[in-house]
C-alpha cells in the first residue's frame, strides 16, 4: 500500500501539557512520510464531536492516535468518554498513547486499548511517556521535572515509523497484543484498578475562591482543560471538573488557592512504592 494513501486523525487530552507534547511529536513524524493528519484536544466537548465525525471517517488504511494522562491509574474522563462514544465495527488502525508522572502509569493504557479493541480497532503500538507529575509544578524538584525529553519523542517517533510500515507493507508485523499492555505486576493491579478519581477526589486538596483577589479575568476559565469553570462573577466549578488544579496554577491574583504540600508527599511515596519501569515504553 502507498503512504500517500494513508491518513491519520490524533486525539488528545492534555491538562498540563505533556500529552499535548507527544502529540505534537507524533504530528511531526506522520508530517516526516507526507501523511496528512487531524490533531484535535479532545477535552472538551464541542472538539469530541469533530473528532468523532473525523474517526468515523476513517478507512482501513488509517489510523487513531489517541492520547490521555493517567489521573488515578485510569485515563482521564473525556478520553475514557470518547473511546467510549465511537461507533462500533471501526475498519481502522489505533495507537492508544498515555502520559504518567512517575507515580504510577495505572492501568490506562491497558483499558484503552482493550476499549478501542471492543470497537473494532487494530491496535498497531502503544505508548506510555513519562512526563512531569502536573501536580508538581511549585516544586524545585518535581519528578519527572524536564520530560517528556529528546529520547522520549524519539522512541514515539520509531514508533509512529513502525505503525506506518505496518499499515503499508505486507507482512511488516502487527496488530499489539492487549496482554503487553496489561504490565502492572499482578500483586498491585487490582488495586490499581479499583482506585479512580471520583474516589481520590476526597483526599484531594479543597479549592478556596478569594472573592476579594478575583479580578474577573477569565484566566481560570480559558485553563480550564474541560470547560468546568464559570465566572459568576467569582469562578465556579461545574460536574466536568477533572481536579487538574490548572485554574489555581494560572491564576496571576491567587485567587483560587489549595495547599498541594500533602499531594506532593503522597505522590513521592507512590513513586517510591511502586517504582515503576521503565519509564517510557514502546509498544509494538
Amino acid at each position: 500500500m502507498d503512504k500517500r494513501s494513508v491518513s491519520a486523525v490524533i486525539a488528545y487530552c492534555s491538562p498540563a501539557g505533556a500529552t499535548r507534547h507527544v502529540a505534537r511529536a507524533i504530528e511531526a513524524a506522520l508530517g516526516e512520510f507526507g501523511i496528512p493528519c487531524k490533531t484535535l484536544d479532545i477535552g472538551k466537548e464541542e472538539t469530541r464531536r469533530s473528532a468523532r465525525s473525523e474517526v468515523a471517517a476513517l478507512g482501513p488504511s488509517a489510523c487513531l492516535f489517541v492520547g490521555s494522562p493517567v489521573y488515578v491509574n485510569h485515563a482521564v474522563p473525556p478520553v475514557a468518554d470518547f473511546i467510549a462514544d465511537l461507533a462500533s465495527g471501526a475498519d481502522a488502525a489505533a495507537v492508544p498513547f498515555v502520559t504518567w508522572g512517575g507515580a504510577s502509569s495505572g492501568v490506562a493504557l491497558h483499558e484503552m486499548g482493550s476499549a478501542l479493541a471492543d470497537k473494532g480497532f487494530r491496535l498497531m503500538g502503544a505508548a506510555k511517556v513519562l512526563g512531569r507529575h502536573s501536580m508538581m509544578w511549585r516544586s524545585r524538584s518535581p519528578i519527572g521535572d524536564g520530560r517528556p525529553g529528546d529520547e522520549d519523542d524519539r522512541q514515539v517517533q520509531e514508533m509512529v515509523a513502525t505503525v506506518i510500515r505496518r499499515l503499508t507493507e505486507a507482512g511488516s508485523g502487527g496488530p499489539v497484543s492487549l496482554q503487553d499492555l496489561d504490565y502492572q505486576p499482578a500483586a498491585i493491579r487490582e488495586e490499581l484498578a479499583a482506585a479512580s478519581l471520583e474516589k481520590a477526589r476526597a483526599h484531594m486538596p479543597q479549592r478556596t475562591v478569594h472573592g476579594d483577589r478575583c479580578t474577573e479575568c477569565g484566566l481560570c476559565v480559558d485553563a480550564c482543560p474541560t470547560d468546568a469553570v464559570e465566572l459568576s462573577p467569582f469562578p465556579v466549578f461545574n460536574d466536568r471538573c477533572i481536579s487538574c488544579f490548572n485554574c489555581v496554577r494560572v491564576c496571576p491574583e491567587d485567587a483560587i488557592s489549595a495547599d498541594l504540600t500533602k499531594t506532593e508527599e503522597m505522590i513521592r511515596a507512590r513513586a517510591e512504592r511502586f517504582r515503576e519501569a521503565p519509564e517510557t515504553q514502546i509498544f509494538l
